[in-house]
């Protein structure tokens, strides 16, 4: 597959994340277009993640680290705290949802979790 059919392959499913995120967050919606005319969107708008999509047929991972990379630094250019994740598929795998772990630790405490106390710190990759 190349070319036209990879687009609409993509362009399909961003709209089913889209959709399947509706269900938590009414305003999700894809931004096709978007991109190119305002740098602080992503594929999926409309919930509190920087959502980068990729459906590919062979899964590349370094394309994953580098979508994630990339929407964490056009975050940070544009003052976005949403916190970047990809959500992946491989034909015939399931779907797939990736990030860092210093971002699901945000998560959590931005949103299910009391402060932290800084005797239950627990070192993570950055701090190695």
């Amino acid at each position: 597959m190349g070319g036209k059919s990879s687009r609409t392959k993509g362009h399909d499913f961003e709209r089913f994340v889209a959709r399947a995120l509706q269900v938590c967050f009414p305003d999700a919606v894809v931004s096709r277009g978007l991109q190119y005319k305002d740098a602080t969107a992503c594929d999926v708008e409309g919930t509190v993640f920087r959502i980068e999509c990729k459906a590919q047929k062979q899964f590349n991972y370094q394309d994953v680290i580098n979508a994630i990379e990339q929407a964490e630094t056009d975050g940070e250019l544009h003052g976005d705290d949403r916190f970047p994740i990809a959500i992946t598929k491989k034909d015939r795998m399931p779907i797939l949802f990736h990030g860092k772990l210093e971002h699901l630790v945000g998560i959590i405490e931005k949103h299910f979790w009391r402060e932290p106390d800084p005797d239950d710190y627990v070192p993570i990759e950055r701090d190695l």
